[in-house]
């Protein structure tokens, strides 16, 4: 099973990697919804599945995992924008000592927390910097897609840092996923961008990187 994980998530992301005009929404994310929530959600399946393996004492379950994982952030660092590529391949590197240590008498599931909150912390920053490029590229679905897992990623890192969504970044939340679902499946982008509905994500992401005390790496939004 793992085998087959594998070659999917490297199918999905050889075929999203390199998109172009010609090729517009004709893309992984219009073929196959599952296929999509599969690639966007497998780390937050994963990271839950380690962490109950890990306290179960089921260490065989938690180095799959783990291995799934890191090898879904090393295929995206391939397509991530280079500030980005460092930070990434430390979060990958630590994934992959957890995975060699994971019965060490030393390893706690205090481990695995801090590490599966900042993969989501650059998850959400790198599929917001492919969120602007697809809508800068003209693939409006494409940018939906990635404004939603944008969001999804937010959430997640905010959840494993235990931290509580308060009210104005839970409706911040909610409004990212309806601009992104009427990005995906509207027919009229140009009246969604009208509320700039990435660039606000971008200012959230910097409002919780201060609420979180987490760098940001993309760039803010010009004033």
């Amino acid at each position: 099973m793992n085998k087959i994980l594998l070659s999917l998530l490297f199918l999905v992301l050889a075929a999203a990697a390199k998109p172009t005009v010609a090729q517009d929404e004709r893309s992984l994310f219009t073929l196959d919804d599952q296929v999509w929530v599969l690639f966007y959600d497998l780390p937050s399946r994963r990271f839950r599945s380690i962490r109950d393996a890990f306290i179960g004492g089921r260490t065989d379950d938690a180095r799959r995992d783990l291995e799934v994982s890191e090898a879904f952030l090393r295929a995206e660092i391939t397509r991530a924008i280079p500030v980005l590529v460092p930070p990434m391949t430390e979060v990958a590197d630590r994934l992959r000592t957890i995975r060699e240590q994971i019965t060490a008498p030393e390893t706690t599931v205090r481990d695995l927390d801090p590490v599966f909150a900042r993969a989501h912390w650059l998850l959400s920053q790198h599929y917001l910097t492919l969120a602007t490029e697809a809508r800068d590229a003209g693939r409006h679905k494409s940018a939906g897609n990635y404004l939603w897992a944008t969001a999804h990623h937010m959430e997640r890192a905010v959840l494993w840092s235990d931290a509580k969504i308060d009210r104005k970044l839970l409706g911040a939340l909610d409004n990212m996923r309806t601009m992104a679902d009427r990005l995906r499946n509207g027919d009229r982008p140009e009246r969604v961008y009208r509320d700039k509905p990435i660039d606000n994500a971008r200012r959230t992401l910097f409002e919780l990187g201060r609420y979180l005390d987490r760098k940001v790496w993309v760039q803010p939004v010009p004033m």
